[in-house]
């Protein structure tokens, strides 16, 4: 071939390329406007029988009847995990009625994993007692496991628990997760497998896969089986042994919890604070009051956030906290006070103090003086102390007058304690007007 006869060639197969590009271009535009459309079409009927009345919802059946079922079943695969309650129950009466499950089943147990995926997404649309839907939570490919534990219902997971637990211990970070989520909306009918995985496992990663359920599980059942993991020798089973105990009560759990106040690991501390200030455990005032002392910046701003979260007794000890010897401890108490008394909209941070009654105190009683204010005679201000020892009682013995002939409890003490000592924040005012007072 002679050369202007190659370039002819060359430039016929440029030609033909470019003419090609542009037709499956034009092809694929077409397509894609046809499948949104008929995306378009399949929602809105699917929003009438999801959100609208009965009668609605039964006028447009027959609409949808009409609608291919690849088209619906891929539009249901992407809603179905998120529905619950009467929407739920709709669905699976239009699967049922226009024959979806027949399709659903069959894609269960498809050679090709995308088709089992979508099985995987749509199982609880299925009501039909014969469907094994434990062959998709057992699927070979990680993504059909996954999927199909997400879309479990609470009553599911229930009925499936024996397969959820060992996934937790999946290798595979989404099969993972979705085995916690399904077990966790199991709820209370779970705690007692959970409590036999773990009174038997042995090795920490195990442990640690099981805690990370219990621990956002409130049932009082499972504090029993925390304390010796409490003491474990792998500092995660610790921290989620911390993290659980949080959602438990009495003197069991908060003794345990004040043992792991003195863990070698911050982040095992800083836990156990932040599981008893979700107790509102304020017996614990002191004990996480000492932590302000703490090397560890985590473990300082967590017990100041801790103290502010119990309330009067907390500020109470963050109060003392600025009187103390340690700049670390009085420059985090202030912060957290100014933010509380910010939030407040008031101050919570007097000039100074003198250091006030424990809260230990047993008799109420003999804490009618807590209030003593710095001597401001330097001042000549005798008429200021006399009005801030006056509100001070004044505010305290109302309290305690409150409470009744009964014993008082210890927020109670608290309360009336932290009341008495806003008092000396009259200080402040009353030196700004009278100014002239001094000497």
């Amino acid at each position: 071939m002679t050369r202007p006869g190659l370039f002819v060639a060359a430039w016929s197969l440029v030609g033909a390329l470019v003419v090609i590009y542009l037709v499956s271009g034009a092809i694929g535009d077409v397509r894609a406007r046809f499948l949104a459309r008929r995306r378009d079409r399949v929602l809105g009927v699917i929003g009438v029988v999801l959100f609208e009345t009965d009668d609605q919802a039964e006028a447009v059946y027959e609409r949808v009847a009409e609608l291919p079922r690849r088209a619906l079943l891929s539009v249901l695969q992407h809603l179905a995990v998120e529905l619950e309650g009467e929407a739920l129950e709709r669905v699976r009466r239009l699967v049922r009625t226009m024959g979806l499950e027949r399709y659903i089943r069959r894609r269960s147990r498809s050679r090709r994993w995308r088709m089992r995926v979508q099985a995987a997404q749509l199982h609880h649309l299925v009501v039909h007692p014969d469907f094994d839907r434990r062959r998709l939570l057992v699927d070979r490919h990680p993504l059909v496991v996954a999927r199909a534990a997400e879309a479990l219902t609470p009553q599911l997971a229930t009925e499936h628990l024996d397969t959820l637990l060992p996934m937790l211990a999946s290798d595979d970070a989404a099969i993972r997760l979705a085995a916690q989520q399904a077990v966790l909306s199991a709820g209370a009918a779970a705690v007692p497998q959970l409590l036999d995985r773990l009174a038997t496992t042995t090795g920490p990663d195990d442990t640690v896969a099981i805690l990370e359920v219990v621990a956002n599980l409130s049932d009082q059942r499972l504090v029993a089986g925390l304390g010796l993991h409490a003491r474990s020798t792998d500092v995660r089973v610790r921290r989620l042994a911390a993290k659980a105990l949080g959602h438990g009560s009495g003197p069991g759990a908060v003794a345990t919890l004040h043992e792991l106040l003195d863990d070698p690991s911050e982040l095992v501390r800083a836990t156990a604070v932040e599981s008893l200030a979700r107790m509102d455990s304020v017996a614990s005032v002191n004990r996480i009051g000492a932590l302000m002392n703490d090397a560890s910046f985590v473990v300082r701003r967590t017990a100041g956030l801790a103290l502010d979260q119990l309330g009067s007794p907390g500020r109470l000890a963050l109060r003392r906290v600025l009187e103390c010897d340690d700049r670390f401890a009085r420059d985090m108490a202030r912060q957290v006070l100014d933010s509380a008394g910010a939030r407040l909209g008031v101050n919570l941070v007097p000039a100074s103090i003198d250091v006030l009654i424990d809260l230990d105190e047993a008799d109420p009683y003999e804490a009618i003086e807590v209030a003593r204010p710095v001597d401001l005679r330097p001042y000549g201000a005798e008429r200021i102390r006399a009005t801030v020892h006056a509100e001070a009682n004044r505010a305290l013995a109302e309290a305690i007058g409150e409470a009744g002939e009964g014993p008082l409890t210890e927020r109670e003490i608290s309360t009336a304690m932290f009341m008495a000592i806003s008092a000396a924040d009259l200080v402040d005012a009353l030196l700004g007007t009278s100014a002239g007072d001094r000497r």
